[in-house]
């Protein structure tokens, strides 16, 4: 066994994914990318224009850095440590504001007129996004705030316009409104992740959790079910007598050997099916000789060794009771016929045992009978490919038949927690416990892909009262007002209806009904714009759609999106066609907005990968978990229980076992007294697992010497009261007062009102109950 516990750590650590709040700082840094190299194309002209005359290499130096460092965060992402990410984000971050104030107290001076946007600005989404990613929500809105004021001072300073600071305003204003989107999206993706995390890390714990009790109580009830099957029923022969010596001697020798097995299990071990027949004939032989016995088994069919052992044991106790029974009700109704049949069945085994006696009720068999419960039913349902199914009504005999088929392969992941509890069945998706859900990380619920009501709602008044301002404010000719108003209005009713209405996820037909509105806008809008003489904001609409694209990319329908895109290129393409400008006019009037875009794009499509393979990641990592907890737990369980089972039983089953060798007529008094008092025990420790503790063990003892029946039950079903130590104490302190007679001390379920009823019968019947407080009073 020492060799399993290796392999158990190995498979806990076969797979160790990323944390989700990991996995997204990652992802964002990955998108900063594509999202510089777009900006920073679209500004490459303008850095030659605007040079600084004095140290032109410095300007591309400057755009090469600022550019540079979010490429370069790309193409580490995956490569190097999150904290190398971070210190090359905060880098761009202070680099940009330097070069932000270096524009503001050195190049304060407006630019030539039609080139009057500083290159600089163009690239302001860029370090913000980075910051975001980076640093705690509340600096990285201090910096989008820092940095769009700086823009807006820059855009008014450098501005050609007649009211250069209306100008900074309005583009201080989008710039705070398009960023405070991605920011919002960032910080709630953040916060979304850490959810997940916690949860991931709860269900994993809950998961092992689980995994581990089931794991020990399926080895607990294996190890009871063979002493049950075996060193009970050996002491029982002993104690009571009448059993001839040589029988007693090879029975103890077989348990001692099972129970040697059972320490050290060699799971590929495999049993032809005639030899299966020999070892039932043999068994059968030794419970009933008058059972007729009919198989087919064939040199074909191989059966697992610990399939058989499961097998024989319960086809030996199904015997016993059939053996019992009819010693009970033998001179009302008559010899018992009895026959088994041994079948090949899918691929294994299949074991019917039939007897024609007078049956009985299983619903009315007591839970503490522990031989159809665990001997049988539980033996083979413990097993892989095991199945057990007791048929019997008074008057009618009883049927039992148990079988075993070859279990589907095992995978990956299981294979080695298999070899390393092979008295479990392997842990696969289909067993309760690992099937147990884990925390939801699908990018389209709420809370990933949309923001919280309350912010949604304050970014869509700032979008309503921005493009306002934008729309309004410049003083166009007032002959295409009306068409600005319509267009104002359709992509405002477009951003209120996906941000207040639609529900997630956006349906196809909710995004074709936005996209309408956007088209209307940008049609109507763009009809009044002349080619020349504009103001510097005349194409807002072009932002605004563009906004609604991102929501609609972020909230699962990124094709959507990039549909509605190429509806607005058609627009200022037409637009520049009817107003005699080039096509080429067309599409560099919109083409920035694609970066925009593209960040959201990367954004949705990107969280969505990487979400739905985290997902996938926390379940096998939580599955690998859960199998190495099994594995682990049942190779503790099972040391735990056999060395209880070999402290209490081995040394009287040693005993049994050579009183063959000295040639013994039969077993002494003593040691026919000791098998009783080891046999009540282990039934104490299987029946009574809870109270089966000091000092109950140890006044238990003493009272069976004295001549008291005492029986110990628990029906906590593995939820004992936080009182148990008080109620042991009341149990073991009326088996010390008690000389003859009979005490019941039975464990009630969590739901009753007392914890622990006492029945005591030692001339005058009374029953005590142990109170949740553990105190005892009357009943």
């Amino acid at each position: 066994m020492s060799t399993a516990r290796p392999a158990v750590s190995t498979a806990r650590q076969s797979l160790r994914p990323q944390p989700a709040t990991e996995r997204l700082a990652r992802l964002l840094y990955a998108a900063l990318g594509p999202t510089a190299l777009v900006f920073g194309l679209l500004c490459l002209g303008s850095v030659f224009e605007q040079a600084w005359p004095p140290h032109r290499h410095w300007t591309v130096a400057a755009w090469l850095l600022i550019f540079g460092l979010p490429m370069l965060l790309a193409l580490l992402s995956m490569r190097v440590p999150l904290r190398v990410l971070r210190m090359i984000a905060l880098i761009e971050g202070a680099a940009f504001l330097v070069l932000l104030l270096f524009w503001l107290t050195v190049r304060a001076e407006p630019l030539s007129a039609g080139a009057d946007i500083p290159w600089v600005i163009t690239l302001t989404g860029v370090p913000v996004m980075a910051i975001a990613v980076t640093t705690r929500d509340r600096t990285a809105w201090t910096y989008l705030a820092v940095v769009c004021t700086m823009s807006g001072l820059l855009r008014a300073v450098t501005s050609t316009d007649p009211y250069p600071v209306l100008v900074g305003v309005e583009d201080g204003l989008y710039s705070v409104l398009l960023l405070s989107m991605l920011v919002g999206l960032t910080t709630m993706a953040r916060h979304s992740a850490i959810k997940v995390d916690r949860a991931a890390t709860l269900a994993r714990v809950q998961l092992v959790g689980q995994a581990d009790r089931l794991a020990r109580k399926r080895e607990r009830l294996t190890i009871d079910a063979l002493v049950h099957d075996s060193v009970i029923s050996t002491l029982l022969m002993a104690g009571r007598g009448g059993t001839p010596v040589q029988v007693l001697s090879r029975h103890a020798a077989e348990t001692l050997v099972r129970l040697d097995a059972l320490g050290a299990p060699e799971p590929d071990q495999t049993v032809p099916g005639p030899e299966v027949t020999r070892r039932l004939e043999q068994l059968v032989g030794e419970l009933a000789p008058d059972a007729e016995i009919t198989s087919n088994l064939h040199d074909t069919l191989t059966v697992p060794a610990l399939a058989v052992t499961a097998l024989l044991g319960a086809v030996g106790e199904a015997l016993r009771n059939s053996v019992a029974a009819a010693a009970i009700q033998k001179p009302l109704r008559g010899p018992v016929a009895r026959t088994i049949s041994v079948r090949s069945y899918q691929g294994g085994i299949r074991v019917a045992v039939h007897d024609d006696g007078v049956g009985f009720d299983p619903s009315r068999v007591p839970a503490e009978r522990l031989g159809i419960a665990q001997s049988i039913i539980g033996r083979m349902e413990r097993l892989s490919g095991g199945a057990a199914v007791v048929r019997s009504r008074p008057g009618a005999g009883t049927e039992v038949v148990v079988s075993w088929t070859p279990p589907p392969m095992p995978t990956a992941a299981t294979a080695a927690t298999t070899a390393a509890a092979p008295v479990l069945a392997a842990p696969t998706l289909a067993d309760p416990v690992l099937a147990a859900p884990t925390p939801p990380t699908d990018p389209q619920s709420k809370g990933v892909t949309r923001l919280p009501k309350a912010m949604s709602t304050s970014i869509l008044v700032g979008f309503i009262a921005v493009h306002a301002v934008l729309a309004f404010a410049d003083g166009e000719p007032l002959w295409g007002l009306p068409y600005e108003i319509v267009g104002f209005l359709a992509v405002c009713a477009a951003a209120a209806w996906l941000t207040m209405v639609v529900p997630d996820p956006v349906s196809p037909r909710n995004a074709v009904v936005a996209l309408a509105l956007c088209g209307l806008s940008g049609a109507a809008t763009a009809f009044p714009v002349p080619p020349v003489g504009s103001t510097p904001f005349a194409h807002w609409y072009l932002g605004a759609i563009t906004m609604v694209l991102v929501v609609l990319a972020v909230r699962g329908r990124p094709g959507f999106a990039w549909y509605g895109y190429g509806m607005i290129v058609v627009v200022s393409i037409v637009w520049a066609l009817l107003n005699g400008l080039t096509l080429l006019d067309g599409v560099n009037l919109v083409i920035r907005h694609a970066g925009t875009l593209l960040a959201g794009t990367l954004f949705a499509v990107g969280l969505k990968r990487s979400t739905l393979t985290l997902a996938g990641l926390n379940r096998e990592r939580a599955q690998i978990g859960a199998a190495a907890a099994t594995a682990a737990a049942a190779i503790e369980e099972r040391e735990t229980q056999l060395t209880r089972v070999n402290t209490l039983a081995r040394p009287t089953l040693q005993r049994l076992a050579g009183a063959l060798q000295i040639d013994a007529l039969q077993i002494e008094p003593t040691l026919r007294a000791d098998c009783r008092l080891v046999e009540a025990t282990l039934r104490d420790a299987i029946r009574g697992r809870s109270l089966f503790i000091e000092p109950v063990i140890s006044a238990a003892r003493a009272a069976r010497l004295r001549g008291v029946d005492v029986t110990l039950l628990d029906d906590s079903a593995d939820r004992p009261p936080r009182q148990l130590a008080a109620a042991a104490a009341i149990v073991a302190a009326q088996l010390e007062a008690l000389t003859h007679g009979h005490l019941i001390a039975r464990l009630l379920p969590a739901d009753r009102p007392t914890i622990a009823s006492i029945v005591v019968d030692a001339g005058e019947p009374r029953m005590l109950a142990v109170t949740p407080d553990g105190l005892l009073q009357p009943s």
